[in-house]
């Protein structure tokens, strides 16, 4: 086995922007350098590197500017096009047997039209589980192989030395869970919002336990604001960065093509330690603070109060204290871009839900505790 580098460059190449984080091991590790660089227009999509010299540029300018000065290299891979990652319950054998059963397993999740790929897998042995049960996990990952090469050849242009490729949902739990000794013994789901789509990644006791990819990300969202104010896509993306925000007193207004059969509309909620989401009766429970207090009624002057007398012509007045800055409404922009976004924000909450809903169905003793958003 190769020793493990004392610091090791970690670079996600996404779609809309490169990220590069030094990090020295230790305990715990220590960021040393960071940064992040706009993605070359059209230069890395959902089938991975499109453009490799526009990409190595960007990468090389990225590194010089945060200080990077490690060679080894640890690149995160991702892409609903690229990569597919599966969690597989299978027979209990041995390892011979393993590795015949997912040569097969390999040929069979292959989703892609080229059959050239690079995979790995691995036994998932979680804590408390039953080590003679009938039955195993094995996490399973398989990456087109144009998408690895192009990972390392950036690498070589750049002089780097690809220490590790790793799939996305597994990077995001040793990045994310094992430097958080109080969320490794949780269930918790990770949610990494991209631009052209969305993870939504369980973990139990910090191994994988649901992997699922969405085509909804932030592309999505500016276009539908830029549809919906009849805008430009790049005009949009700005409105987006500087308003966008959930306005909870703005839900009933939108409408949602979206709708959920048995489900409000209006899908934000906080999911409770197994529990269901509440309906409220009406009026709706969104309504601004103070609306479901009573009018207080006309109330007579008492017959008993003594009559304030008036104050004489000639008093001096008194220095005004300085007035508190009044709360302006709501941006009507900010509302616009809200009501833009928000059928896409339903549907994203409601698929969550349903992605948790799933893990609860197969582990009945089990509940997720905690959701992170990452992206």
């Amino acid at each position: 086995m190769a020793k493990q580098p004392g610091i090791v460059v970690g670079i996600d190449l996404g779609s809309r922007f490169i990220k590069v984080a030094e990090v020295r091991a230790g305990r715990p590790p220590v960021v040393t350098n960071i940064g992040i660089a706009p993605t070359p227009e059209g230069a890395v999509d959902s089938t991975g590197v499109v453009d490799k010299a526009a990409v190595a540029a960007t990468l090389k300018k990225l590194l010089a500017e945060t200080g990077v000065g490690t060679k080894q290299a640890a690149f995160a891979l991702a892409g609903q096009n690229s990569v597919v990652v599966r969690i597989l319950e299978v027979p209990r054998m041995n390892a011979v047997e393993l590795k015949q059963h997912m040569d097969w397993e390999i040929g069979r999740n292959i989703p892609f039209a080229d059959t050239r790929v690079q995979s790995a897998y691995e036994v998932v042995r979680r804590p408390g589980a039953n080590p003679s049960a009938d039955n195993m996990e094995v996490v399973l990952a398989v990456a087109q192989q144009d998408a690895v090469d192009g990972l390392v050849d950036i690498a070589d242009k750049l002089g780097l030395e690809p220490y590790a490729i790793d799939v996305e949902p597994l990077a995001l739990a040793r990045s994310l869970l094992l430097t958080q000794p109080d969320l490794q013994n949780q269930n918790v789901a990770v949610v990494n919002l991209g631009a052209e789509a969305t993870s939504i990644d369980i973990y139990s006791q910090g191994y994988l336990s649901f992997p699922r990819i969405l085509p909804t990300g932030g592309n999505m969202l500016t276009r539908a604001i830029a549809e919906r104010l009849m805008i430009s896509e790049a005009d949009a993306e700005q409105l987006k960065a500087q308003l966008a925000e959930v306005l909870i007193d703005q839900i009933p207004q939108a409408t949602s093509p979206f709708g959920v059969p048995g489900m409000p509309t209006g899908g934000f909620y906080t999911p409770g330690l197994g529990s269901e989401p509440t309906i409220a009766p009406e009026p709706s429970p969104f309504m601004t603070p103070g609306s479901f207090t009573a009018p207080e009624p006309d109330i007579p002057p008492s017959p008993f109060a003594t009559p304030s007398e008036p104050e004489p012509a000639d008093a001096p007045t008194a220095e005004p204290e300085p007035a508190l800055p009044v709360q302006s409404p709501t941006d009507p922009r900010k509302t616009e871009v809200f009501l833009a976004i928000y059928p896409l924000l339903e549907e994203l909450v409601s698929e969550i839900r349903r992605s948790i809903e799933y893990f609860r169905s197969r582990n009945p003793d089990a509940d997720v505790q905690m959701i992170v958003l990452t992206g």
